[in-house]
């Protein structure tokens, strides 16, 4: 709870600067401080891809429209996948779309009780656990 990001390495190390970069985006204060710390990250990629995941019967599109015009103002490539997944395997679907579009994950770190996280799992600890691509993760 240090209030500072996160570069969390998978097994395999980044080894040069990113040249395309996913954003797992929700509109929640994490995943908007994950965004303001991967800014350094972000101005020097050639490609970001805005990855949003509706759950059942969430519809993300309107949550990464701010958002992407923004990336575009400030004269960035980007492009927007919507994905669509079922609760359980949202996590997944992120991972694969992020491991097949970049050489970096940025997202927010979200947290429940620890009753909940227990019995249900946590999508965090999920993505955290599967990752083939390094994140930068805020909370």
């Amino acid at each position: 709870d240090s209030g500072r990001p996160l570069l969390i390495p998978p097994a395999a190390p980044l080894t040069a600067q990113p040249e395309t970069i996913a954003i797992a985006w929700k509109a929640t204060p994490q995943a908007a401080r994950a965004l303001t710390a991967a800014s350094a990250f972000l101005s020097m990629a050639k490609q970001i891809v805005v990855l949003t995941v509706a759950e059942d019967r969430r519809a993300p599109e309107e949550e990464a429209d701010r958002l992407i015009a923004g990336l575009r103002w400030r004269g960035i490539p980007v492009s927007v996948r919507h994905l669509r997944a079922a609760a359980h395997s949202a996590p997944e679907t992120l991972l694969s779309a992020a491991a097949e579009h970049a050489a970096l994950l940025v997202m927010g770190g979200y947290g429940h009780s620890r009753l909940r996280e227990w019995i249900f799992g946590g999508f965090t600890r999920h993505v955290l656990q599967g990752a083939a691509v390094p994140i930068l993760m805020a909370h």
